[in-house]
């Protein structure tokens, strides 16, 4: 486990799948958080697909639990290339688990991780232009605003504007 200030990133468990298929089923929220289109997704179908999963080091994926035991989400470091050592990061919190405080330190965790345990040199993080706590939550962590991809993203019937951001290992304290 990786243990923050708040959080502690842990192994995602069949348990998590269940709870967390809450997300699936905010479809604003996971439409904004998808590159496919959000399709409907049981609970069951869920746990099968996590279930027949094969582990992959190119995206490692993680509970995100309050200290207190909580699960509050989830969070990925998704897209890693061995060769030029960068990857991206991602997470998603419950509802009720935002505006806590809790999404810096979940992506300082995951900057963690990438950075001193798998080495690598340079991390993404794409957020729509909407999703506010999440540029808030990649500014206070350090990732610099990197620029701006035009009505990228198609989002419950209109175009969105994505957010590019990017940290260097060298700038992460």
């Amino acid at each position: 486990m990786l243990r923050g200030e708040k959080v502690l990133l842990r192994a995602i468990t069949r348990n998590d799948v269940i709870a967390l298929h809450r997300l699936h089923d905010d479809v604003e929220t996971k439409s904004g958080a998808i590159v496919v289109p959000w399709v409907p997704e049981s609970a069951e179908q869920a746990v099968a697909r996590y279930e027949r999963r094969e582990p992959d080091p190119a995206h490692v994926g993680f509970a995100v639990e309050a200290l207190s035991g909580e699960l509050l989400g989830s969070g990925a470091v998704w897209g890693i290339d061995t060769f030029n050592r960068n990857g991206h990061l991602g997470i998603s919190l419950l509802a009720e688990a935002r505006g806590h405080g809790y999404a810096p330190d979940a992506l300082r965790l995951l900057c963690d991780y990438a950075f001193r345990i798998r080495g690598l040199h340079r991390l993404g993080l794409e957020t729509l232009a909407t999703n506010t706590a999440m540029i808030a939550a990649a500014e206070k962590v350090g990732f610099r605003r990197e620029g701006t991809l035009r009505e990228h993203a198609w989002l419950a019937g209109a175009f969105v504007d994505e957010v590019l951001f990017g940290l260097l290992a060298a700038e992460f304290s």
